[in-house]
């Protein structure tokens, strides 16, 4: 008597115990042939593929599974699982266009990871009344569910609604701590609301988490800058242009503070090198001109207010 598909599952699962993922393979097909209404062994073989970074064969055999599992089977969580699988691997391949109508196809099946993986795919495409639509539907059954309240701060963020945007990736802090993702989300909307000792902070936590964090070393020198501590500005765009020599950003902000501290031939020297690379813009344009009418390099220029495309007269001091 044939063993059943499930007990061949299970014989797998052995084999995978064991670190044969070969026998494995061989084993899951063999219960597909056996039963090819039995779902299991498409996802457990898909994620055996997957494991191996084949993801074509993954999305082959799940692709499979779907079409011998159809919408009148008897119990639809199998498909729904099978479908669910699919639009997943898409989605964390990047391939958001195949991923949407297959997870759309189980918005009635009410899982988390459904709306959260559409909500990513909405904010993507810049539908972001959509995104906050399927966070909600999570929010409601579960106010603490990881990651909703940050991809709920992320949308506003999106949408320019700072504080809204403020006040969720804070929640979302609050029960994951060390999300980097958001909360770098959170320091930018500081950032963009004029809240800079906010956004210091939390860029500041950012580099204390990973010393080689590009991004909080660079925002940290412009905030710096922007608030008119010179000298710390400096330690801390040296430092990111040592993590990323090619930045443009980098160059226009140590630009912008050599202009500030009154170094003329440095300021030139960014400013040259910037030009050369086609990377004027206009702000850029503007402190040139500044640089032409400093006769005394060895003073600061009195027309020149600091900053790196925003004054820092454009932001709000709240300390």
């Amino acid at each position: 008597m044939p063993l059943s598909a499930k007990s061949l599952v299970d014989e797998a699962l052995d084999y995978l115990s064991d670190e044969k993922p070969l026998h494995a393979i061989q084993i899951l097909r063999r219960a597909i042939l056996n039963d090819p209404e039995y779902g299991d062994a498409y996802l457990k073989l898909a994620e055996i593929y997957i494991g191996a970074r084949n993801y074509n064969a993954a999305g082959k055999i799940l692709s499979d599974g779907l079409a011998r599992i159809t919408e009148d089977h008897p119990d639809i969580s199998v498909r729904n699982r099978l479908v669910y699988a699919l639009g997943s691997l898409y989605y964390n391949l990047g391939e958001s266009e195949r991923a949407l109508p297959l997870l759309r196809m189980l918005n009635s099946w009410r899982n988390p990871g459904v709306h959260l993986a559409l909500a990513t795919i909405f904010i993507e495409m810049h539908q972001y009344e959509e995104a906050l639509s399927e966070v909600r539907q999570v929010l409601r059954v579960d106010a603490k569910y990881p990651d909703a309240n940050g991809l709920f701060g992320k949308t506003y963020l999106k949408q320019k609604d700072f504080p809204n945007a403020i006040k969720y990736l804070k929640r979302e802090l609050a029960l994951n701590e060390s999300s980097v993702e958001f909360r770098l989300d959170l320091a930018t909307a500081y950032y963009m609301l004029g809240a800079l000792w906010d956004a210091l902070e939390e860029f500041t936590l950012l580099i204390d988490t990973d010393p080689d964090f590009f991004p909080g070393w660079l925002m940290c020198g412009k905030i710096l800058l922007e608030t008119g501590r010179l000298s710390e500005s400096e330690f801390y765009l040296s430092r990111a242009e040592s993590l990323n020599p090619i930045s443009a950003e980098v160059k226009h902000a140590l630009a912008n503070l050599y202009s500030a501290l009154g170094d003329v031939e440095r300021a030139r020297g960014v400013f040259d090198e910037l030009a050369r690379t086609g990377s004027l813009i206009e702000d850029d344009t503007e402190a040139l001109e500044r640089l032409s009418s400093t006769r005394d390099p060895g003073k600061r220029s009195q027309s020149w207010s600091g900053g790196t495309g925003t004054k820092a007269s454009g932001k709000k001091n709240k300390r």
